[in-house]
């Protein structure tokens, strides 16, 4: 079963994915399983649709939540309503909706006319006027923008009766207030990154919490939404990917037991060797809540995908030198390390909420890796199987462990690890 995002790759991504012997040996996908995928995938997107608010002020928005930054009394968080329609959106998209659906359009509708274009610090209040993106946004924004424009130029070819897997891609023009949105969201996580090369939630805007001026998740996000900027042509410095990837070094443990890999099912060899450590990453590993400083699946998995977005972007650059390439591949298998070694699909191992999320930052690992097995483990069968059985009778998903709105939210991280949506970035990892 391929997503459109992964049909279209092949013309998009030019460097061929070369892994150690385990990217060819993967646990077999009962026979049973693919239809239930595709209905469950079916059913989600009919219940994301409806979840979209037809009345009131929040009309055409996928809503927000009242979260607070953190308990005791740090206050409520900043009201996700781009963000979250964004990600809808985007979740949308890559499951085939047409990008001229009428949820699609009156989606787009609402970011275009309540988004504050100028990206500065004011104008964040819900109803008060336009609303100001923060760093989560502006890296969701950018993904769902490339991809209604990919959406848009493969219907153009299925129109014209031509496969969009053989055609090549032309450039992406964006229309104008698109491209304005797009090339504010780029500068304002250029602006926002920390003086050691990670992202927060978006000062200057507000403080950040507990003094952390970064943490893993929202530095991930930025990366996610920086590299769709670069596949669409825009101008990125490669100064933010490298600062980015020493702060992404810095906050991975520095040190961990050693590996000790099974051997998959089948035989064949494993990403995770002996020589390994176990070494994982944290939200805020320095620094803010104990919990977050507790290494997770979700933030070990957020790592690794900003580890190989980096080398993707600076392989080839002379800021990416010999040693420091040695590095970023020790961490990414050190990484996929502590996944294995704490592997379950059930809950998100050292972590005490987002269990989808590190489901979903699975997908993103095997997508950008191009890797089908973390260990001698089948990611994306286990993974499936568990969601295919988690699914609720109308369509959506709930894990109990997400941030407000935790329907939208879990439904979303759901369907985008169901449909493999992340588009790869053709790097190639080599023991």
């Amino acid at each position: 079963m391929l997503t459109r995002r992964l049909a279209t790759s092949a013309v998009l991504v030019a460097a061929v994915l070369l892994l150690t012997p385990s990217a060819a040996c993967a646990q077999a996908m009962p026979g049973d399983l693919p239809p239930k995928i595709n209905k469950a995938i079916d059913n989600g997107v009919v219940w994301l649709k409806g979840r979209q608010i037809k009345n009131g002020a929040e009309k055409d928005s996928w809503g927000t939540g009242n979260n607070p930054l953190y308990p005791g009394g740090a206050g409520p968080a900043h009201p996700l309503y781009i963000g979250i329609t964004a990600f809808a959106l985007y979740t949308l998209l890559e499951c085939d909706v047409d990008p001229e659906d009428p949820v699609i359009v009156s989606g787009l509708d609402y970011i275009r006319r309540n988004i504050d274009s100028s990206f500065n610090a004011g104008g964040i209040g819900a109803g008060g006027g336009k609303m100001q993106c923060m760093c989560y946004e502006c890296g969701v924004l950018i993904m769902m923008f490339e991809s209604l424009y990919d959406a848009r130029w493969e219907k153009l070819v299925r129109a014209a009766k031509k496969d969009p897997k053989k055609e090549k891609k032309p450039p992406t023009k964006l229309e104008p207030g698109d491209e304005t949105l797009v090339k504010g969201a780029i500068s304002f996580l250029a602006a926002t990154q920390s003086r050691t090369g990670g992202w927060r939630y978006g000062p200057p805007a507000f403080p950040s919490p507990l003094g952390v001026d970064q943490d893993t998740s929202s530095t991930q996000i930025a990366l996610l939404g920086l590299v769709s900027a670069v596949r669409m042509g825009m101008a990125v410095d490669p100064k933010v990917f490298h600062s980015a990837v020493i702060t992404t070094l810095e906050n991975q443990a520095k040190d961990g037991p050693a590996a000790k890999p099974k051997p998959p099912e089948g035989g064949g060899g494993t990403m995770v060797q002996a020589t390994d450590k176990c070494r994982g990453w944290a939200y805020t590993p320095n620094a803010g809540d104990s919990k977050d400083q507790q290494v997770s699946g979700g933030m070990t998995a957020s790592g690794v995908c900003s580890l190989i977005i980096i080398k993707s972007q600076l392989t080839g650059n002379p800021l990416f030198n010999k040693d420091l390439q040695a590095r970023v591949d020790k961490a990414i298998f050190d990484g996929l390390a502590w996944i294995d070694a704490n592997w379950t699909v059930t809950s998100n191992p050292g972590g005490h909420r987002s269990h989808y999320y590190y489901l979903y930052g699975l997908e993103r690992v095997g997508i950008l890796g191009n890797i089908q097995l973390i260990g001698a483990n089948a990611w994306y069968v286990q993974g499936a199987q568990h969601l295919v059985g988690a699914q609720k009778g109308d369509g959506h998903w709930d894990s109990g462990t997400e941030l407000e709105p935790k329907d939208v939210l879990d439904s979303c991280f759901a369907l985008l690890f169901l449909k493999k949506a992340t588009m790869p970035v053709g790097v190639t990892l080599t023991r």
